[in-house]
Protein backbone atom coordinates (compact mmCIF):
# COMPACT_ATOMS: atom_id res chain seq x y z
CA UNK A 1 0.00 0.00 0.00
CA UNK A 2 3.02 2.28 -0.04
CA UNK A 3 3.18 2.78 3.75
CA UNK A 4 6.42 3.65 5.48
CA UNK A 5 6.32 0.33 7.33
CA UNK A 6 6.10 -3.37 6.61
CA UNK A 7 2.61 -4.30 7.74
CA UNK A 8 2.12 -7.34 9.96
CA UNK A 9 -0.95 -8.88 11.58
CA UNK A 10 -0.15 -7.13 14.88
CA UNK A 11 -1.68 -3.64 14.92
CA UNK A 12 0.47 -2.60 17.88
CA UNK A 13 3.72 -3.47 16.11
CA UNK A 14 2.49 -1.67 13.00
CA UNK A 15 1.55 1.34 15.10
CA UNK A 16 5.04 1.55 16.63
CA UNK A 17 6.57 1.49 13.16
CA UNK A 18 4.35 4.39 12.05
CA UNK A 19 5.23 6.45 15.14
CA UNK A 20 8.94 5.72 14.76
CA UNK A 21 8.96 6.43 11.02
CA UNK A 22 7.04 9.70 11.12
CA UNK A 23 7.74 11.20 14.56
CA UNK A 24 10.76 9.70 16.28
CA UNK A 25 12.80 10.06 13.09
CA UNK A 26 12.31 13.84 13.42
CA UNK A 27 12.01 14.50 17.16
CA UNK A 28 13.82 13.09 20.16
CA UNK A 29 11.54 12.31 23.12
CA UNK A 30 8.60 14.38 21.76
CA UNK A 31 5.59 15.39 23.80
CA UNK A 32 2.34 14.45 22.07
CA UNK A 33 -1.17 15.81 22.62
CA UNK A 34 -3.80 13.15 21.91
CA UNK A 35 -7.25 14.33 20.79
CA UNK A 36 -9.57 11.79 22.44
CA UNK A 37 -13.36 11.98 22.16
CA UNK A 38 -14.13 8.68 23.87
CA UNK A 39 -15.13 6.88 20.67
CA UNK A 40 -13.55 3.59 19.64
CA UNK A 41 -10.96 5.14 17.29
CA UNK A 42 -9.57 7.63 19.78
CA UNK A 43 -9.67 5.18 22.71
CA UNK A 44 -7.69 2.67 20.66
CA UNK A 45 -5.18 5.42 19.79
CA UNK A 46 -4.92 6.25 23.50
CA UNK A 47 -4.33 2.61 24.40
CA UNK A 48 -1.70 2.17 21.68
CA UNK A 49 0.20 5.26 22.79
CA UNK A 50 -0.10 4.22 26.44
CA UNK A 51 1.57 0.90 25.56
CA UNK A 52 4.11 2.51 23.25
CA UNK A 53 5.34 5.00 25.85
CA UNK A 54 6.68 2.04 27.83
CA UNK A 55 8.99 1.21 24.91
CA UNK A 56 9.47 4.39 22.92
CA UNK A 57 10.92 7.77 24.06
CA UNK A 58 7.76 9.88 24.08
CA UNK A 59 5.34 11.61 26.46
CA UNK A 60 1.57 11.85 26.05
CA UNK A 61 -1.16 14.19 27.25
CA UNK A 62 -4.87 13.91 26.41
CA UNK A 63 -7.33 16.65 25.44
CA UNK A 64 -11.11 16.43 24.97
CA UNK A 65 -13.43 19.09 23.59
CA UNK A 66 -17.14 19.34 24.42
CA UNK A 67 -19.06 20.66 21.40
CA UNK A 68 -22.20 21.14 23.54
CA UNK A 69 -24.36 19.57 20.83
CA UNK A 70 -25.66 16.54 22.76
CA UNK A 71 -26.89 15.97 26.31
CA UNK A 72 -24.43 13.12 26.87
CA UNK A 73 -21.41 15.17 25.74
CA UNK A 74 -20.43 16.27 29.26
CA UNK A 75 -20.59 12.66 30.48
CA UNK A 76 -18.30 11.62 27.62
CA UNK A 77 -15.74 14.20 28.71
CA UNK A 78 -15.85 12.73 32.21
CA UNK A 79 -15.44 9.24 30.73
CA UNK A 80 -12.21 10.25 28.96
CA UNK A 81 -11.02 12.05 32.09
CA UNK A 82 -11.55 8.86 34.10
CA UNK A 83 -9.59 6.82 31.52
CA UNK A 84 -6.67 9.20 31.89
CA UNK A 85 -6.84 9.05 35.70
CA UNK A 86 -6.72 5.25 35.58
CA UNK A 87 -3.69 5.34 33.28
CA UNK A 88 -1.93 8.23 35.01
CA UNK A 89 -2.05 10.45 31.90
CA UNK A 90 -2.36 14.25 31.94
CA UNK A 91 -5.76 15.55 30.83
CA UNK A 92 -7.15 18.87 29.52
CA UNK A 93 -10.72 19.70 28.58
CA UNK A 94 -12.42 22.48 26.69
CA UNK A 95 -15.91 23.42 25.53
CA UNK A 96 -17.56 25.69 22.99
CA UNK A 97 -21.05 26.57 21.83
CA UNK A 98 -20.84 25.18 18.30
CA UNK A 99 -24.38 26.17 17.29
CA UNK A 100 -23.91 29.79 18.30
CA UNK A 101 -20.51 29.93 16.61
CA UNK A 102 -21.94 28.42 13.41
CA UNK A 103 -24.71 31.03 13.29
CA UNK A 104 -22.34 33.93 13.98
CA UNK A 105 -19.76 32.85 11.39
CA UNK A 106 -22.30 31.45 8.90
CA UNK A 107 -20.76 27.98 8.93
CA UNK A 108 -22.21 24.50 8.88
CA UNK A 109 -22.32 22.68 12.21
CA UNK A 110 -19.51 20.39 11.01
CA UNK A 111 -17.29 23.30 9.98
CA UNK A 112 -17.94 25.23 13.18
CA UNK A 113 -17.24 22.18 15.35
CA UNK A 114 -13.98 21.54 13.55
CA UNK A 115 -12.79 25.14 13.84
CA UNK A 116 -13.50 25.38 17.57
CA UNK A 117 -12.06 21.93 18.28
CA UNK A 118 -8.84 22.54 16.38
CA UNK A 119 -8.34 25.97 17.93
CA UNK A 120 -8.70 24.39 21.37
CA UNK A 121 -6.21 21.64 20.46
CA UNK A 122 -3.62 24.09 19.15
CA UNK A 123 -3.95 26.32 22.22
CA UNK A 124 -3.62 23.32 24.53
CA UNK A 125 -0.56 22.06 22.62
CA UNK A 126 1.11 25.45 23.12
CA UNK A 127 0.30 25.48 26.83
CA UNK A 128 1.75 22.04 27.54
CA UNK A 129 4.64 22.32 25.08
CA UNK A 130 3.50 19.50 22.78
CA UNK A 131 5.35 19.16 19.47
CA UNK A 132 2.51 17.27 17.77
CA UNK A 133 -1.27 16.90 18.00
CA UNK A 134 -2.44 13.33 17.34
CA UNK A 135 -5.89 12.60 15.93
CA UNK A 136 -7.48 9.19 15.39
CA UNK A 137 -8.42 9.47 11.72
CA UNK A 138 -8.30 6.07 10.01
CA UNK A 139 -8.37 4.76 6.44
CA UNK A 140 -12.19 4.85 6.41
CA UNK A 141 -12.14 8.53 7.38
CA UNK A 142 -9.64 9.09 4.59
CA UNK A 143 -11.96 7.53 2.01
CA UNK A 144 -14.90 9.60 3.27
CA UNK A 145 -12.80 12.77 2.92
CA UNK A 146 -11.79 11.86 -0.63
CA UNK A 147 -15.41 11.27 -1.67
CA UNK A 148 -16.66 14.40 0.09
CA UNK A 149 -14.07 16.62 -1.58
CA UNK A 150 -14.57 14.93 -4.95
CA UNK A 151 -18.29 15.69 -4.74
CA UNK A 152 -17.64 19.34 -3.92
CA UNK A 153 -14.95 19.78 -6.55
CA UNK A 154 -11.27 20.02 -5.72
CA UNK A 155 -7.81 19.83 -7.23
CA UNK A 156 -5.41 16.91 -7.10
CA UNK A 157 -3.80 17.78 -3.79
CA UNK A 158 -7.01 19.01 -2.21
CA UNK A 159 -8.56 15.61 -2.85
CA UNK A 160 -6.65 14.05 0.02
CA UNK A 161 -7.15 16.41 2.93
CA UNK A 162 -5.71 14.01 5.47
CA UNK A 163 -2.01 13.16 5.54
CA UNK A 164 -0.10 11.04 8.07
CA UNK A 165 1.90 14.08 9.15
CA UNK A 166 0.76 17.59 8.29
CA UNK A 167 2.39 20.40 10.20
CA UNK A 168 1.49 19.95 13.87
CA UNK A 169 -0.98 17.17 13.18
CA UNK A 170 -0.06 13.49 13.24
CA UNK A 171 -2.56 10.77 12.26
CA UNK A 172 -1.01 7.47 13.34
CA UNK A 173 -4.12 5.37 12.52
CA UNK A 174 -4.46 6.64 8.93
CA UNK A 175 -3.10 3.33 7.54
CA UNK A 176 -5.57 1.19 9.52
CA UNK A 177 -9.11 0.15 8.62
CA UNK A 178 -11.95 0.78 11.04
CA UNK A 179 -12.60 -2.96 11.30
CA UNK A 180 -8.97 -3.52 12.37
CA UNK A 181 -9.38 -0.85 15.06
CA UNK A 182 -12.64 -2.38 16.30
CA UNK A 183 -11.08 -5.84 16.40
CA UNK A 184 -8.21 -4.49 18.49
CA UNK A 185 -10.64 -2.77 20.90
CA UNK A 186 -12.50 -6.06 21.40
CA UNK A 187 -9.30 -8.04 21.94
CA UNK A 188 -8.08 -5.53 24.53
CA UNK A 189 -11.49 -5.24 26.25
CA UNK A 190 -11.44 -1.47 25.84
CA UNK A 191 -14.32 0.64 27.03
CA UNK A 192 -15.53 3.41 24.72
CA UNK A 193 -18.62 5.52 24.05
CA UNK A 194 -20.83 5.54 20.97
CA UNK A 195 -21.72 8.92 19.53
CA UNK A 196 -25.25 8.54 18.17
CA UNK A 197 -24.79 11.60 15.97
CA UNK A 198 -22.39 9.52 13.84
CA UNK A 199 -25.49 7.79 12.43
CA UNK A 200 -27.34 10.99 11.54
CA UNK A 201 -27.24 11.13 7.74
CA UNK A 202 -28.21 14.80 7.72
CA UNK A 203 -24.49 15.39 8.17
CA UNK A 204 -22.64 15.09 4.85
CA UNK A 205 -19.85 12.85 6.12
CA UNK A 206 -22.34 10.46 7.70
CA UNK A 207 -24.36 10.35 4.49
CA UNK A 208 -21.25 9.28 2.59
CA UNK A 209 -20.37 6.74 5.29
CA UNK A 210 -23.78 5.08 5.52
CA UNK A 211 -25.22 5.63 2.03
CA UNK A 212 -22.48 6.04 -0.57
CA UNK A 213 -19.68 3.76 0.61
CA UNK A 214 -21.91 0.68 1.00
CA UNK A 215 -22.82 1.02 -2.69
CA UNK A 216 -19.16 1.37 -3.67
CA UNK A 217 -18.34 -1.76 -1.69
CA UNK A 218 -20.64 -3.69 -4.01
CA UNK A 219 -18.16 -2.83 -6.77
CA UNK A 220 -15.03 -3.25 -4.64
CA UNK A 221 -15.32 -4.76 -1.14
CA UNK A 222 -11.86 -3.32 -0.38
CA UNK A 223 -12.72 0.22 -1.45
CA UNK A 224 -11.07 1.64 1.70
CA UNK A 225 -7.74 0.15 0.62
CA UNK A 226 -8.29 1.55 -2.87
CA UNK A 227 -8.73 5.00 -1.31
CA UNK A 228 -5.54 4.52 0.71
CA UNK A 229 -3.65 3.51 -2.43
CA UNK A 230 -4.84 6.67 -4.19
CA UNK A 231 -3.92 8.79 -1.18
CA UNK A 232 -0.44 7.27 -0.94
CA UNK A 233 0.22 8.09 -4.60
CA UNK A 234 -0.93 11.69 -4.09
CA UNK A 235 1.20 12.03 -0.93
CA UNK A 236 4.26 10.95 -2.90
CA UNK A 237 3.45 13.40 -5.70
CA UNK A 238 2.85 16.14 -3.12
CA UNK A 239 6.27 15.51 -1.56
CA UNK A 240 7.89 15.65 -5.00
CA UNK A 241 6.23 18.99 -5.80
CA UNK A 242 7.37 20.33 -2.43
CA UNK A 243 11.00 19.54 -3.30
CA UNK A 244 10.60 21.58 -6.50
CA UNK A 245 9.02 24.48 -4.59
CA UNK A 246 11.57 24.51 -1.76
CA UNK A 247 13.94 27.09 -3.39
CA UNK A 248 11.02 29.49 -3.82
CA UNK A 249 9.74 28.94 -0.29
CA UNK A 250 13.21 29.95 0.91
CA UNK A 251 12.66 33.42 -0.59
CA UNK A 252 9.51 34.13 1.45
CA UNK A 253 9.68 37.25 3.59
CA UNK A 254 6.88 38.79 5.62
CA UNK A 255 6.19 42.50 5.34
CA UNK A 256 3.38 44.31 7.16
CA UNK A 257 1.08 41.27 7.33
CA UNK A 258 1.81 40.27 3.74
CA UNK A 259 4.25 37.80 2.21
CA UNK A 260 6.67 38.45 -0.65
CA UNK A 261 8.26 35.59 -2.58
CA UNK A 262 9.99 34.65 -5.83
CA UNK A 263 7.79 32.93 -8.40
CA UNK A 264 8.80 29.86 -10.43
CA UNK A 265 8.89 30.41 -14.17
CA UNK A 266 6.94 27.24 -14.95
CA UNK A 267 3.19 28.02 -14.86
CA UNK A 268 2.10 24.83 -13.07
CA UNK A 269 4.65 25.27 -10.28
CA UNK A 270 3.90 28.96 -9.79
CA UNK A 271 0.17 28.22 -9.64
CA UNK A 272 0.73 25.45 -7.14
CA UNK A 273 2.95 27.67 -4.98
CA UNK A 274 0.28 30.41 -4.92
CA UNK A 275 -2.42 27.88 -4.04
CA UNK A 276 -0.43 26.44 -1.15
CA UNK A 277 0.70 29.76 0.30
CA UNK A 278 -2.83 31.20 0.28
CA UNK A 279 -3.98 28.25 2.38
CA UNK A 280 -0.97 28.25 4.71
CA UNK A 281 -0.68 31.97 5.42
CA UNK A 282 -4.24 33.24 5.00
CA UNK A 283 -6.24 30.06 5.75
CA UNK A 284 -8.30 30.52 2.61
CA UNK A 285 -8.35 27.87 -0.15
CA UNK A 286 -8.24 29.21 -3.69
CA UNK A 287 -10.85 27.53 -5.88
CA UNK A 288 -10.40 26.77 -9.57
CA UNK A 289 -11.97 30.04 -10.71
CA UNK A 290 -9.60 32.16 -8.62
CA UNK A 291 -6.56 30.20 -9.76
CA UNK A 292 -7.72 30.57 -13.37
CA UNK A 293 -7.63 34.36 -12.96
CA UNK A 294 -4.00 34.06 -11.95
CA UNK A 295 -3.05 31.64 -14.74
CA UNK A 296 -4.72 33.75 -17.46
CA UNK A 297 -2.53 36.79 -16.74
CA UNK A 298 0.31 36.87 -19.28
CA UNK A 299 1.77 40.29 -18.43
CA UNK A 300 4.99 40.56 -16.43
CA UNK A 301 3.26 42.86 -13.91
CA UNK A 302 -0.36 42.44 -12.83
CA UNK A 303 -2.77 42.27 -9.90
CA UNK A 304 -5.34 39.59 -9.12
CA UNK A 305 -7.97 40.08 -6.41
CA UNK A 306 -9.14 36.91 -4.67
CA UNK A 307 -11.39 38.19 -1.86
CA UNK A 308 -12.15 41.88 -1.30
CA UNK A 309 -8.74 43.50 -0.71
CA UNK A 310 -6.87 40.21 -0.43
CA UNK A 311 -5.04 39.19 -3.54
CA UNK A 312 -1.78 38.91 -5.41
CA UNK A 313 0.47 41.39 -7.23
CA UNK A 314 3.22 40.14 -9.53
CA UNK A 315 6.17 42.17 -10.74
CA UNK A 316 9.62 41.28 -12.12
CA UNK A 317 9.19 37.63 -11.16
CA UNK A 318 8.28 38.41 -7.54
CA UNK A 319 4.86 38.27 -5.93
CA UNK A 320 3.17 39.92 -2.98
CA UNK A 321 0.22 38.11 -1.41
CA UNK A 322 -2.08 39.77 1.08
CA UNK A 323 -3.88 43.09 1.44
CA UNK A 324 -3.53 45.06 -1.80
CA UNK A 325 -4.53 48.35 -0.14
CA UNK A 326 -1.04 49.74 0.37
CA UNK A 327 -0.08 52.15 3.18
CA UNK A 328 0.62 55.87 2.77
CA UNK A 329 2.72 56.80 5.79
CA UNK A 330 4.74 59.85 6.78
CA UNK A 331 6.83 60.65 9.84
CA UNK A 332 8.39 64.01 10.69
CA UNK A 333 11.90 63.84 12.16
CA UNK A 334 13.31 66.45 14.53
CA UNK A 335 17.13 66.86 14.36
CA UNK A 336 19.71 66.16 15.74
CA UNK A 337 18.67 62.55 15.12
CA UNK A 338 16.15 59.82 15.45
CA UNK A 339 15.57 56.09 15.30
CA UNK A 340 12.28 55.19 13.68
CA UNK A 341 10.43 52.36 11.99
CA UNK A 342 8.40 52.53 8.80
CA UNK A 343 6.77 49.45 7.23
CA UNK A 344 9.26 47.12 8.87
CA UNK A 345 12.33 49.19 7.94
CA UNK A 346 14.34 50.40 10.96
CA UNK A 347 16.07 53.68 10.16
CA UNK A 348 18.76 55.53 12.12
CA UNK A 349 19.25 59.23 11.26
CA UNK A 350 22.17 61.20 12.65
CA UNK A 351 22.76 64.93 11.91
CA UNK A 352 26.04 66.82 12.38
CA UNK A 353 26.54 70.57 12.70
CA UNK A 354 22.87 71.55 12.58
CA UNK A 355 23.34 74.90 14.33
CA UNK A 356 21.71 77.61 12.26
CA UNK A 357 20.24 75.15 9.76
CA UNK A 358 16.50 75.10 9.15
CA UNK A 359 15.76 71.48 8.26
CA UNK A 360 12.36 69.96 7.58
CA UNK A 361 12.88 66.19 7.60
CA UNK A 362 10.28 63.64 6.57
CA UNK A 363 10.41 59.88 6.18
CA UNK A 364 7.50 58.70 4.07
CA UNK A 365 6.35 56.28 1.40
CA UNK A 366 6.72 56.87 -2.33
CA UNK A 367 4.32 59.11 -4.22
CA UNK A 368 3.67 59.09 -7.94
CA UNK A 369 5.77 61.88 -9.49
CA UNK A 370 8.56 61.84 -6.86
CA UNK A 371 11.88 63.05 -8.31
CA UNK A 372 15.51 63.15 -7.21
CA UNK A 373 17.42 66.44 -6.94
CA UNK A 374 18.56 66.04 -10.54
CA UNK A 375 14.96 65.73 -11.74
CA UNK A 376 14.93 62.00 -12.36
CA UNK A 377 11.69 60.32 -11.44
CA UNK A 378 11.91 57.68 -8.72
CA UNK A 379 9.65 55.56 -10.90
CA UNK A 380 12.36 55.48 -13.56
CA UNK A 381 14.94 54.58 -10.93
CA UNK A 382 12.74 51.77 -9.64
CA UNK A 383 12.29 50.44 -13.17
CA UNK A 384 16.04 50.52 -13.85
CA UNK A 385 16.74 48.59 -10.67
CA UNK A 386 13.81 46.24 -11.32
CA UNK A 387 12.14 47.06 -8.01
CA UNK A 388 8.76 45.24 -7.92
CA UNK A 389 5.81 47.60 -8.24
CA UNK A 390 4.29 46.51 -4.91
CA UNK A 391 7.53 47.08 -2.99
CA UNK A 392 7.56 50.73 -4.07
CA UNK A 393 4.58 51.37 -1.78
CA UNK A 394 6.50 50.18 1.31
CA UNK A 395 10.09 51.37 0.85
CA UNK A 396 10.91 54.48 2.96
CA UNK A 397 11.78 57.73 1.19
CA UNK A 398 13.80 60.39 3.04
CA UNK A 399 12.96 64.00 2.16
CA UNK A 400 14.89 66.95 3.62
CA UNK A 401 13.71 70.48 2.74
CA UNK A 402 11.61 69.01 -0.09
CA UNK A 403 14.66 67.23 -1.55
CA UNK A 404 14.50 63.44 -1.87
CA UNK A 405 17.98 62.33 -0.84
CA UNK A 406 17.62 58.68 0.13
CA UNK A 407 15.46 55.63 -0.63
CA UNK A 408 16.08 52.49 1.42
CA UNK A 409 18.33 50.01 -0.43
CA UNK A 410 17.66 51.86 -3.71
CA UNK A 411 19.10 55.38 -3.85
CA UNK A 412 21.40 57.73 -1.95
CA UNK A 413 22.33 61.32 -2.81
CA UNK A 414 25.76 61.30 -1.17
CA UNK A 415 26.53 64.92 -2.06
CA UNK A 416 23.36 66.35 -0.54
CA UNK A 417 23.59 64.15 2.56
CA UNK A 418 27.17 65.34 3.11
CA UNK A 419 26.11 68.96 2.53
CA UNK A 420 23.42 68.84 5.24
CA UNK A 421 25.54 66.67 7.54
CA UNK A 422 23.29 63.63 7.66
CA UNK A 423 24.13 59.93 7.84
CA UNK A 424 21.50 57.22 7.32
CA UNK A 425 21.54 53.55 8.32
CA UNK A 426 18.75 51.02 7.73
CA UNK A 427 18.02 47.48 8.82
CA UNK A 428 15.12 45.15 8.19
CA UNK A 429 12.43 45.65 5.61
CA UNK A 430 12.62 43.86 2.28
CA UNK A 431 15.53 43.76 -0.10
CA UNK A 432 16.02 41.64 -3.19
Amino acid sequence: MGERFKKTSDIYENFKQVVSGYILSQSKAPRLLLAVSGGVDSVVMLDLFDRARQELPLEIHVATFNHMLREEAAAEVEFVKQLCTERNIGFSEGAGDVKAYAQTCKLSIEEAARELRYEFLKNTARKIGAQYICTAHNANDLLETILLRLAKGTGTFGLVGLKPLQGLFFRPLIFFLRKEIETYATARNLRFVIDKSNFDTRYQRNYIRHKIIPMLKEINPSVEKAGLNLATTIWELDNFIETLLAPYRNTIQELCGRIIFKLPEELYLRTELVRRLALEYFKRPLDGEKLSRFKRCEKTSFKVTFWRNLGLEVSYGWALMGNLDYPHNEKVVVPPGAELELNGYFINLRFRDIIGKQLVVRVRTWREGDRTRTGKKLKELFNEKRIPTFLRHFVPVLEVNDVICWVAYVYEDEGYLKEIGLSVDVKGGFRL
